[in-house]
């Protein structure tokens, strides 16, 4: 009897610890996933002047820097489900060459922070109609 009295202490205690870790780990996952709204802040500052300030790839310096490409309109759904969120990290901090795509798109590695990307991606996340 006393036996398993403690085999369902010992499970109950496993339920909570089980419990208090999952909640952890969410709360870790929600924190790392980005503002989506300091992201657009960023967006504005450092990307619409190309990609265009609703994400559509139309913005006014576009014709100037590379008028016979498009960058991709983060409003598509189907666009911005294929861009993962490795690869858009791939693209801010080491430009289009990094991932084989244009040259003109500067790297901003150093310019802004990793926890400033998370934003810019939550925001890109936002984009799609």
């Amino acid at each position: 009897m006393r036996i398993q009295a403690l085999k369902r202490i010992a499970a109950i205690a496993l339920m909570a610890l089980m419990m208090v870790l999952a909640n952890i780990a969410a709360n870790a996952s929600a924190a790392a996933a980005g503002e989506a709204q300091a992201g657009a802040k960023l967006f504005a500052q450092h990307c619409a002047r190309c990609h265009g300030g609703g994400g559509k790839g139309d913005g006014p310096d576009l014709a100037k820097i590379h008028p016979d490409t498009q960058p991709d309109n983060w409003t598509d759904k189907e666009t911005n489900a294929e861009l993962s969120d490795y690869k858009i990290r791939k693209i801010v901090t080491g430009g289009g060459s990094a991932v084989d795509m244009s040259s003109k798109m500067p790297a901003f590695a150093g310019k802004i922070s990793p926890a400033q990307i998370e934003d810019l991606i939550a925001f890109i996340r936002t984009l799609p109609k």
